[in-house]
């Protein structure tokens, strides 16, 4: 097997488990990949790009497992999250347990956790161009400025479903909803739902909350009664600007984010260290 190394150096800045992950492999008998900045920081010039990989290892936190699945998903390659700071929710493996799991991995004893993710189309109304981009977590439309309210309408399968005014909407995947939406009042769902969570940010009404809608629905978002400096993110970092009547389609996209794990029963015993660590801090 390919087994390819994504790392984050903020997370990792000895490199020491990194390092350890590379070993394992060769010892494995194994082919080693390597994301390019990864080579970098490993000073290694000569190496397969992680590309070509079986598997990709990811070390560090959930963020950075979103950038290595942006970057590589559309290669249809298997990611392992490796937790080497605080407990994530999409990180499963600690570094401790490398070596049994590349093992489970080289017998095929694992499952496939393939999560959905998010695709968001947007229609200029300054230049008529049309824009996408995928999300695993979420996308969200606010604005820079959060000292004035950004109004937004939003349509469910072409039906105005509500009208929001505050600082913002967020489009979550089940995967995101422990989240931003989490933080914004939005509830858990499980990771294997098909669904799509909506919850407003900071909403200037009592009775806003989350909805939940079916993977078929289309939703459409358009901002209306606004001055500008509004803006798309789709997990926290594809931005693109907005303008007044600008309709952005959000709907599930083709595409899905396919994860590795020991077990098919990882997510509630993971909710629930995680939500016992955020009780301890």
């Amino acid at each position: 097997m390919r087994f390819g190394i994504f790392t984050n150096p903020e997370k990792d800045a000895s490199l020491s488990a990194t390092r350890k992950v590379l070993q394992a492999i060769k010892d494995a008998g194994c082919e080693v990949c390597l994301d390019d900045q990864t080579a970098a920081f490993l000073g290694i010039e000569d190496f397969t790009d992680a590309m070509y990989s079986d598997v990709l290892f990811i070390l560090g936190g959930d963020g950075t497992i979103l950038r290595a699945v942006h970057k590589y998903v559309k290669y249809g390659i298997l990611f392992a999250g490796i937790n080497i700071g605080h407990l994530g929710f999409m990180s499963e493996i600690g570094i401790a347990e490398i070596d049994a799991f590349i093992s489970l991995l080289m017998h095929k004893k694992y499952v496939v956790d393939e999560r959905s993710m998010l695709e968001a189309s947007i229609s200029s109304q300054i230049d008529g161009q049309k824009k996408r981009v995928i999300a695993l977590n979420d996308f969200v439309v606010t604005r820079r400025n959060r000292m004035n309210i950004i109004h937004l309408n939003l349509y469910i399968n072409g039906t105005l479903a509500e009208n929001y005014q505050g600082d913002g909407i967020i489009l979550a995947t089940p995967t995101g909803s422990t989240a931003y939406s989490l933080s914004a009042g939005g509830p858990i769902v499980s990771p294997n739902m098909d669904c799509m969570i909506v919850t407003p940010i900071c909403p200037h009404s009592l009775y806003a909350r989350s909805i939940v809608t079916k993977n078929s629905d289309i939703l459409e978002v358009e901002p209306y009664a606004c001055d500008g400096d509004m803006y798309v993110a789709g997990d926290g970092a594809n931005t693109l600007e907005l303008h007044e009547n600008d309709r952005i389609t959000i709907k599930v996209s083709d595409t899905t984010a396919k994860f590795v794990r020991s077990s098919a029963d990882s997510f509630f015993p993971l909710l629930k260290s995680k939500l016992a660590q955020w009780d301890n801090d």
